[in-house]
């Protein structure tokens, strides 16, 4: 029987099985559905090949032209990215790769399925050029909440340049959406269906009954559901196996196509990824019991650290007992303030674009939160306190800049997600939904839907769709031009803001089961003795290192001593995104050349037993200049790692403390 048949498939779902990629049964847990293969000219595995051009029809884009959209490679050669580093640049040389970075090969499209009905989205990239003689996988754990291609051209390009599989997971979030009210969602290759015909092909349909469904649309028109947010599975308590689970998957398809000869004990497996999968890369190593994975390079990793009172991290003469905090926590504090302290900083690139500063600054003391009577003192007692919490100095330019990317909607996310509320729960009043120009909950038009794959991050906000404060006293809007009732004022929704501040540190009933939920996956640094380097921007106000690498690190030497194979690279001038707009080009470099070269100097290690650097802070130059037209990227703005670091720039770790140069 065919896996369409068996599934109950309706026609318009069939081009998603056009090749099928079954040699031999599955094994249990894993749905494969779509075998590809690539020319390497016409198209090919890194997506260098075929360039993204307008839909032949844009209300039903193929997978192929959403895959295309997707993979589009957008160089800075300015910043670097694509003249030193990155998809067609050796970076551990300087020279380009061969045939400009294309890479012939195959894809084999799959779920792997988790406990409670959650399921992963899995890309396994083979290149022609594929190693037998130096057998090796590379596990890549996607960034953020994005969706299965997003980072073949930040990462995975790297293990396919040296002959290695590669193989990606979602972790339970990617680009699964479904639209309510039309009651259409994504599959795992970014078309849409009908959810009755979508069946088991459906990356996320909400858990509603038609019944609930109708009932919550009579209420809530017009509203949409993300699985990152809605999913009820908390599937960060899942990353770690979801990365174990896609490597075995790759064993079991490289022996199904080639007949056997991969096996853990001949095959080098290196686990890599950023923010989200910079944490699910740790989280692997640390689940990893069976000797799976040979070594792992974390990028600016969103890792939840187990709060442990024997550790401490020294910056300079400043110690902080612990430092370690939750992302909803340090997204819910400055949710609060970072609005307010943009003020601080007039001169930050963005400052302008956050023009309800004021607002939020006057509703911040209305509520008690600020005691300073006049803006200017408001906006530096707003600053303070971020510092006080924990902030670096560093993170301060990037205020306006890390409001505008949306604290509110990742907070209401993870809270949703963490705490297991479905759709209709609208915790805290948040809802989805696109809307018009005066931020009014609207059917989102079908061209945007139809492409959305393409488009979103995994969430909101993505094109017309934002997060919605039901809770506005005029009806339901868009949550940067709501109302806050307690305050009246049009102030970023500070009413929402204390709501999701509560979840994270409150006793209520929903605070304790979304606490609950950050529960189940904390970090305990037990890496079990495997290579690996975190590699962290100082300037990150995404994910801080002092609330998540820092006291990583010193974790990890209370739970491994000196069989600890850890090592910490924190890099200056270096943000979590890696911006090369004007204001930023001036002063950061990106944290992703880094990354890279640590990848190069773990696979020396492991190949032929090249030491590992040691932990050190890595003094970067900023490029300078004017605001947009700062010098182009040279090497001299990004030194090498060094392996025997000067004394100055040594970060030492014992026992649980950590000692930060300044």
């Amino acid at each position: 029987m065919s896996l369409r048949k068996a599934l109950g498939l309706g026609a318009a779902l069939a081009t998603i099985l056009a090749a099928p990629a079954v040699a031999a049964p599955a094994p249990r847990g894993v749905t494969v559905l779509r075998h590809l293969t690539f020319d390497g000219v016409t198209d090919d595995l890194v997506g260098l090949a075929a360039k993204p051009a307008p839909y032949a029809d844009p209300l039903h884009p193929t997978a192929a032209e959403l895959r295309r959209a997707t993979m589009a490679v957008r160089a800075d050669l300015t910043s670097g990215w694509g003249r030193l580093f990155g998809p067609t640049i050796d970076a551990a040389t300087g020279q380009p790769y061969p045939d400009g970075g294309r890479v012939a090969g195959e894809e084999y499209l799959a779920y792997t399925h988790g406990p409670g009905g959650g399921k992963s989205a899995v890309l396994l990239q083979i290149p022609a050029k594929l190693s037998r003689a130096r057998r090796c996988i590379l596990a890549v754990p996607q960034a953020g909440s994005f969706g299965i291609y997003h980072d073949i051209s930040t990462t995975g390009f790297w293990g396919l340049q040296r002959g290695c599989a590669v193989v990606y997971t979602d972790k339970g979030h990617g680009t699964g959406v479904h639209d309510l009210a039309s009651d259409t969602v994504t599959l795992i290759d970014g078309t849409t269906a009908k959810a009755v015909e979508a069946g088991a092909l459906s990356h996320f349909t909400a858990p509603l009954s038609a019944k609930a469904r109708a009932a919550f649309l009579a209420r809530w028109p017009h509203r949409i559901a993300f699985k990152a947010a809605n999913s009820k599975l908390n599937p960060e308590s899942q990353w770690g196996e979801d990365v174990l689970r896609a490597i075995r998957y790759a064993f079991w398809q490289l022996n199904a196509r080639d007949g056997g000869g991969w096996t853990s004990d001949n095959t080098l497996v290196i686990v890599s990824g950023n923010s989200n999968g910079g944490g699910a890369t740790l989280y692997a190593g640390e689940k990893d019991h069976e000797g799976l994975i040979d070594g792992l390079v974390a990028g600016e990793p969103q890792v939840q650290v187990r709060g442990d009172p024997a550790i401490r991290v020294l910056r300079g003469d400043k110690a902080r007992a612990n430092g370690a905090r939750t992302l909803l926590d340090y997204f819910t504090f400055a949710n609060l303030y970072e609005p307010c302290a943009v003020l601080a900083m007039p001169d930050a690139p963005w400052t302008d674009r956050v023009t309800r500063a004021a607002d939020r600054c006057a509703s911040l003391k209305q509520a008690g939160l600020l005691d300073a009577v006049d803006l200017a003192g408001q906006a530096r007692e707003a600053q303070d306190r971020l510092l006080a919490y924990g902030f670096d100095p560093e993170t301060q330019v990037l205020n306006a800049a890390g409001y505008l990317i949306g604290p509110d909607a990742t907070a209401a996310k993870y809270a949703s997600d963490h705490g297991r509320f479905g759709v209709e729960r609208r915790i805290c009043g948040y809802s989805y939904a696109s809307v018009d120009g005066e931020g009014r909950p609207r059917p989102v038009p079908p061209a945007e839907l139809a492409e959305i794959f393409a488009k979103a991050a995994g969430g909101a906000p993505t094109g017309s769709i934002d997060l919605i404060n039901d809770n506005d006293p005029r009806g339901p809007r868009r949550n940067d031009l709501s109302i806050s009732p307690s305050t009246g004022r049009v102030d970023y929704n500070l009413d929402g803001a204390r709501c999701l501040r509560e979840l994270a540190v409150g006793r209520s009933a929903d605070a304790r089961r979304v606490q609950a939920g950050v529960a189940a996956f904390l970090a305990d640094g037990n890496l079990h003795g495997k290579p690996t380097i975190i590699v962290h921007g100082r300037a990150d106000n995404r994910v801080p290192p002092a609330f998540s690498s820092r006291p990583y690190l010193a974790v990890n030497s209370l739970r491994e001593g000196a069989a600890s194979k850890l090592r910490y690279l924190e890099v200056e001038n270096a943000e979590h995104f890696g911006f090369a707009m004007p204001g930023f080009d001036t002063r950061f470099v990106s944290l992703a050349y880094y990354n890279l070269r640590a990848l190069d100097l773990l696979w020396d290690s492991l190949i032929t037993g090249a030491p590992l650097p040691d932990s050190q802070v890595v003094r970067t130059r900023p490029r300078g200049g004017a605001p947009g037209a700062a010098p182009a990227l040279t090497l001299d703005n990004i030194p090498p790692i060094a392996i025997a670091p000067l004394a100055a720039d040594r970060i030492h770790v014992q026992l649980g403390v950590v000692a930060m140069p300044d």
